[in-house]
């Protein structure tokens, strides 16, 4: 199993677009609490288990980090431990990246808009300043050491129109990879759409020159949606698990499948000290993953995002239920991709065929030369 650790429900921030409203609470994890997962995890038999530090903002609580590192190699273990994390990379400092430096990070999602002026907008601190200086000089740090950063811009209406400039920038910042998000507290409507198709299409030729330069970065969004075209097998749905593959462990000690389910007891799969419940973990589970109807005959399911039960409580209030946005936007992304993938296939593109091509051949040859965006309904 996979395990994102609450460090602390607290935030030294107060972004806009944040759903706590400003609301943190100051609930700090117990670390007797995270030991006795470990203890769980080193009696499995699991190869690799992922622990990812998240909060609030967990660099409030580095001490707790480096504790919990330190125990895990006092361990005598078969599983090995590697780590990610989510922060908004403004506590970072030396201790830090040498922590980065001499442990096993297969991913960091730092919390970044994209230049000053956009970044500013949103992530402020208490006193309305902006984090975009310090954000930056940590960054670069940060990329000095490790190639596993990931910028994470939320997508929100008062930024929208920034989309292709927000991904330049970070580009021009060293990151290579992408992961956009978007913000669910917003009324979002066609005009919205409107804007981000035209900002997603400037950043699908961005991308496309990028890749003739051989400069080579990720989309992460983008890419699902190439290799799904690719590989007509892959079902983009089943990087969902929602708590089979991973849980969430809360600052009550308390097993959780997902973000959007954290402390609602409803949602409950286990607990540190006993682990997950494996009949909860599937009733759970079962009653969060499913389809809806309108869903199933859609030339687009295989590809679309619509069975995340985390996305649809964000956005529609029901976890089994997929908001108009959410379609909209996946079928934007989807277009965007597939026209990419005809273009880099059509010229033979060396990164394009390194990155994709190689692993899938008789299946992108077939889609790629018939030509053509898929529509659905």
């Amino acid at each position: 199993m996979n395990y994102t650790i609450y460090l602390t429900d607290n935030c030294n921030m107060n972004c806009k677009y944040c759903y706590e409203k400003g609301t943190h609470k100051n609930n700090q994890i117990d670390i007797q609490m995270v030991k006795s997962l470990i203890d769980i995890e080193v009696k499995s038999d699991d190869k690799f288990c992922v622990i990812t530090f998240f909060g609030g903002e967990p660099l409030l609580k580095k001490s707790l980090i480096y504790e919990i590192s330190d125990y895990i190699k006092s361990k005598k273990s078969k599983t090995t431990f590697l780590y990610n994390m989510t922060t908004n990379a403004t506590l970072i400092d030396d201790d830090f990246i040498e922590f980065v430096k001499n442990n096993q990070f297969i991913s960091i999602s730092i919390s970044i808009d994209g230049s000053s002026e956009v970044h500013n907008r949103n992530r402020l601190y208490g006193d309305q300043k902006g984090s975009y200086d310090i954000v930056q000089k940590n960054v670069k740090k940060l990329l000095e050491v490790s190639r596993e950063p990931v910028a994470v811009p939320v997508v929100t209406r008062n930024n929208e129109k920034d989309l292709y400039s927000s991904v330049e920038s970070l580009l021009n910042l060293g990151f290579k990879k992408i992961s956009l998000q978007y913000d669910f507290t917003n009324d979002w409507n066609d005009q919205d759409l409107v804007i981000l198709k035209e900002e997603f299409e400037k950043i699908s030729k961005l991308y496309m020159e990028k890749m003739r330069l051989e400069q080579e970065f990720d989309i992460l969004e983008i890419d699902e949606k190439i290799f799904s075209y690719i590989d007509d097998k892959k079902d983009v749905n089943d990087n969902c698990s929602v708590g089979l593959r991973g849980a969430n462990l809360g600052t009550d000690g308390k097993l959780y499948p997902c973000m959007q389910f954290m402390y609602d007891k409803q949602y409950e799969i286990g607990d540190c000290y006993n682990g997950i419940n494996p009949e909860r973990q599937l009733e759970v589970h079962n009653n969060l993953k499913q389809e809806l109807d309108d869903c199933k005959d859609c030339t687009y399911r295989k590809r679309c995002n619509h069975t995340c039960s985390c996305i649809n409580k964000s956005f529609s209030g029901d976890p089994t239920k997929t908001s108009p946005f959410t379609c909209e936007i996946q079928r934007i992304i989807i277009e965007v991709a597939d026209n990419i993938a005809e273009q880099m296939y059509k010229e033979n593109n060396p990164i394009f065929m390194q990155k994709y091509y190689n692993s899938a051949y008789s299946s992108i040859e077939k889609k790629l030369l018939e030509g053509g965006t898929q529509s659905g309904t």
